[in-house]
């Protein structure tokens, strides 16, 4: 069964119970009233009565029942052995009560018709105690309640009609967005294109967060499908370039690299070059685009020591000079040693490639501990700062050709700040030089590595 149908059925069923149960109940309280009604009426003629019969002791007591008979009734006296000793009825009573009635007042039904009843003591006229009875029919007011039932339940008939097409309506409100979002769905699966639902402004409802979210979504699964194709189109155009290249160098080596030294001698060098290149390339991809990646090692790294082991290999491999400035020592960090010294290289080994000049870098503490690394070369241009760590950007791409860069080392960068919840800045000018600031989080996974040192210790 379909949601809107379901959501039809359950409110209209929902309703009907509760109508009945409202029916039942004002049914019920009136028909208890009624009949108390006409119970109290019977026991102030009892009242009545008996204060007459009393001060009238001379009166023939036929008389005195006769005034007090009760339209469509019956009053009778018995005595103690249940012998009927007077009882006068109206003409429409045939009704022959019981000799005893354990009772004193209330409603019984005789012979298949309701009567309401009072009994009490009386004195009759020869001095004996007989008990008095007087009773009356109760089909007047049982007719009134079979027509309160006929109207109760008409009314419950005539509410349930605006009941059911509420419900309809309703469950058409409800399941709208519902269906909305999948035709939408089903057309995107069509034809591969991302849509949006249409939202209501007017409201502020569970349905409006609902489309809004799903927006929100299909707008985040867009920009990653765009990223995905762009990285895949960049990928490919990377990886096509050396390929060719590696083609040519190779159809060169087997037309005349054999005979000739300096062709064959060119043509490994440019196959070694671009194989190379390649190659740190594709893992540069590969730890872009895993994403199982094992949880950063926390441990206390001391900044002086471990910048101090970093760059001197740096100056052991590069004629540069790397020089370094620990302001204040010992700067004890939290995080791992590993990744952060993979981030250090890659940032380093952009300083190198940017710059011909000295490469400073300096830790400090500053409310958190900051890395800079400074160099004095080419500089980003100030409209190309907020794409630097996008998959593939190159602020020059003949530049970065010689250099032989492919556009990822910065956006590993970022991702690895990202795992070690460090914050990433650059500063540059033009023909001036970059600044790069590696940014501490001063509460990096704390009580992970208080629940590491314990273990440890």
């Amino acid at each position: 069964m379909k949601l809107r149908n379901r959501i039809h059925l359950y409110s209209t069923l929902l309703m009907l119970v509760i109508l009945t149960i409202l029916t039942a109940v004002i049914y019920y309280a009136f028909s208890s009233l009624a009949y108390s009604t006409e119970v109290d009426e019977l026991d102030s003629v009892s009242e009545a009565l008996l204060s007459t019969f009393n001060a009238n002791a001379t009166v023939d007591p036929d008389e005195i029942l006769r005034a007090y008979l009760p339209v469509s009734g019956l009053i009778k006296v018995t005595d103690q052995d249940g012998r009927t000793l007077k009882s006068v009825q109206s003409p429409n009573v045939t009704t022959q009560f019981p000799g005893e009635i354990e009772e004193e007042s209330g409603t019984m039904v005789v012979e298949g018709e309701r009567f309401a009843f009072t009994t009490a003591p009386v004195i009759w006229s020869d001095g004996t105690i007989a008990d008095l009875l007087i009773a009356k029919s109760l089909s007047e007011v049982s007719g009134n309640l079979e027509t309160l039932r006929l109207v109760l339940a008409a009314a419950v008939l005539l509410a349930m009609i605006p009941v059911i097409i509420s419900g309809a309506v309703l469950a058409g409100i409800v399941t709208k967005p519902i269906a909305a979002l999948t035709n939408t769905m089903r057309s995107i699966q069509r034809s591969g294109n991302f849509q949006k639902l249409p939202v209501a402004e007017q409201s502020n409802d569970e349905l409006k967060q609902m489309g809004l979210t799903f927006n929100d979504m299909m707008a985040l699964l867009e920009e990653n499908y765009s990223k995905q194709e762009e990285f895949v189109s960049n990928a490919s155009h990377e990886l096509k370039t050396p390929l060719t290249i590696i083609g040519s160098y190779a159809r060169l080596l087997e037309r005349q690299g054999l005979d000739d030294e300096a062709v064959a001698k060119e043509s490994i060098a440019a196959i070694r070059a671009e194989t190379d290149r390649m190659k740190e390339m594709i893992e540069q991809l590969l730890l872009i685009a895993r994403r199982n990646e094992t949880a950063p090692e926390i441990k206390k790294v001391e900044l002086g020591s471990f910048l101090n082991e970093t760059i001197s290999a740096f100056n052991q491999s590069y004629e540069r000079d790397f020089l370094l400035e620990v302001e204040k020592e010992p700067l004890i960090v939290r995080t791992d040693a590993v990744k952060l010294k993979q981030l250090l290289y890659i940032l380093l080994d952009n300083a190198r490639k940017y710059s011909s000049d000295r490469i400073e870098v300096i830790a400090k503490a500053e409310g958190t501990t900051i890395i800079q690394i400074k160099d004095y070369g080419y500089g980003i241009p100030k409209d190309s700062l907020p794409y630097v760590f996008d998959r593939f950007y190159r602020v020059d791409k003949a530049r970065t050709r010689e250099t032989g860069g492919v556009g990822l080392g910065v956006s590993l960068a970022a991702h690895l700040a990202e795992l070690l919840d460090l914050r990433l800045e650059i500063e540059s000018i033009e023909d001036l030089g970059t600044t790069v600031s590696v940014i501490f989080s001063s509460n990096f996974n704390v009580a992970e590595v208080q629940l590491k040192e314990e273990g440890s210790s």
